[in-house]
């Protein structure tokens, strides 16, 4: 049976006494932990007992008595200090708050090691089966939810019929959930322990109290390669046993690394598919088959590109788990620093898109397409939409958005402007392999200085005054008239967009 404080300091070769707090010593201790933090607390639970040489002890009397309301708070047995070693003088005000509150406050003599208390202990514990045998129960129900291929909501539903409670797995880096046993957790709840999990931010100690709409609740690290939380919540009686918490953690962490192994094949998948569906190179019939197999085998689609600045590229790695988090059917394609991505056409599914990604990301937005005979042109109108959100300064832009540049709103009618405007030279160039259109565009990007244009182009200023002159006896327009010139540059614009 385990021990108590009492039983603990009656053994002679641990040579432990109680110092303050005598009227706990019946306290029973289930386990022995050696911390040496400022915040125990954050690691222990109902019954423990604390061993410290006292380095995480405050020197400060009213941080002492804090420091033994918050042990005393979460249901620890006691503390035994290591004697003479490097604890500070304990303050009467320590001494008092442990007499109130019933917290027993022992000494261990420096020859006795920590590790032959918690021998000890152990030892005294080796009949409480009840936990042995709640631990097997649990690792049977994982097993039969592995066999019947169960999601991770249903190895949490399996669980908390278990344990009496409810599970949740959070992702602490923005506080989203992952999953719920329960299958409809209310918004209240969720958002409550939301905000728990993101004070913590994304180092988590090793147990954390909380309290959730007035039940108790605790959340847990989950050792997997994100940084995600198990959060239990009680059902009006305890929690169970931290130990037990830690073995459905682990077993949550499984579970999880499969489900990402899964998405992460998906996400490669996809990622081959929509290249080769950009670059036409694989027949409609099986792309839209591959299609299917992503969700996607109805449009009509939209295609976005984003532009990402180099701190930004490791977080496009985990967007296909935020993107399944939410059940949006999606492909991504991450070429040098732009990102694509193909997703169905509703509001709703590109601001949840849009909600994800950086606020600094600049995004294209092509227009709603119905087939893939029509990929080829959306991924050019979401380039030049991106083109014109960098130039307007903003952060998203439609295709067919009118843009302060004024920007032609179609692929047509950028080609109309392009023949109208440009025609006449784009045809000299090519019957006598010159440069004009080159020419032209250097000349306009250096505001029209004839030096500084010649000396880019590496030609002689005149070469250079016979080239604009030829462009303004093709075109009809005047490079000194501001009209002509800004129908000039715009025609340019739209010529980069369908190049």
């Amino acid at each position: 049976m385990p021990l108590t404080i009492e039983q603990l300091t009656r053994i002679p070769y641990l040579q432990t006494w109680i110092h303050a707090g005598a009227s706990g010593a019946e306290n029973v201790i289930e386990w022995a932990h050696s911390i040496e933090l400022p915040r125990p607390w954050e690691w222990l639970e109902r019954g423990d007992l604390l061993m410290t040489v006292g380095l995480g002890i405050p020197s400060d009397p009213a941080a002492q008595v804090d420091y033994i309301r918050k042990l005393a708070g979460i249901g620890v047995s006691g503390v035994t200090i290591g004697h003479e070693m490097q604890a500070p003088p304990l303050s009467d005000e320590m001494i008092e708050a442990a007499e109130q509150l019933a917290f027993p406050i022992c000494f261990t003599a420096y020859a006795v090691p920590f590790v032959q208390i918690s021998r000890t202990i152990a030892a005294a514990g080796r009949e409480d089966y009840a936990r042995i045998l709640g631990v097997t129960r649990i690792y049977e129900q994982a097993r039969m939810a592995a066999a019947r291929n169960a999601t991770t909501a249903g190895l949490l539903n399996e669980l908390e019929s278990e344990l009496q409670c409810d599970l949740f797995a959070f992702a602490n880096e923005d506080g989203g959930l992952l999953a719920s046993g329960s299958p409809d957790p209310s918004p209240a709840t969720v958002a409550d322990i939301s905000e728990a999990v993101r004070a913590s931010g994304e180092q988590q100690p090793g147990l954390r109290r909380v309290q959730v709409g007035g039940r108790e609740a605790c959340i847990i690290p989950i050792p997997a390669q994100r940084s995600v939380s198990l959060v239990a919540v009680s059902r009006g009686s305890q929690l169970p046993a931290f130990a037990m918490l830690q073995h459905v953690a682990t077993l949550t962490a499984l579970e999880l690394q499969r489900l990402w192994a899964q998405r992460e094949q998906a996400r490669r998948r996809g990622s081959e598919l929509l290249a080769h569906i950009l670059d036409n190179r694989i027949a409609r019939s099986v792309a839209v088959a591959r299609l299917d197999t992503h969700g996607l085998a109805d449009g009509p689609y939209r295609l976005l590109v984003a532009l990402l600045r180099e701190e930004e590229l490791h977080w496009a790695e985990h967007l296909h788990h935020r993107l399944a988090e939410r059940d949006v059917a999606h492909l991504l394609l991450r070429r040098d620093n732009i990102l694509h991505a193909l997703i169905c056409d509703a509001d709703t599914i590109f601001d949840t898109v849009a909600s994800l990604f950086p606020l600094n990301a600049i995004i294209g937005v092509s227009a709603p397409f119905r087939d893939l005979d029509s990929v080829q042109g959306a991924a050019r109108e979401a380039r030049w939409a991106l083109d014109s959100a960098k130039a307007d300064g903003r952060r998203i832009v439609r295709y067919g958005d009118r843009s302060a540049l004024f920007y032609p709103r179609s692929v047509t009618e950028a080609q109309e402007m392009v023949d109208s405007v440009l025609g006449a030279v784009l045809a000299w160039d090519t019957r006598h392999d010159s440069n004009l259109i080159e020419s032209l565009q250097v000349f306009l990007d250096c505001n029209r200085a004839w030096q500084r244009a010649s000396t880019e182009l590496h030609v002689h200023k005149q070469t250079l005054v016979y080239r604009m002159h030829r462009i303004e006896q093709l075109t009809s327009r005047k490079l000194n008239n501001t009209a002509d010139v800004s129908q000039l540059w715009l025609a340019l614009q739209a010529l980069k967009m369908i190049a």
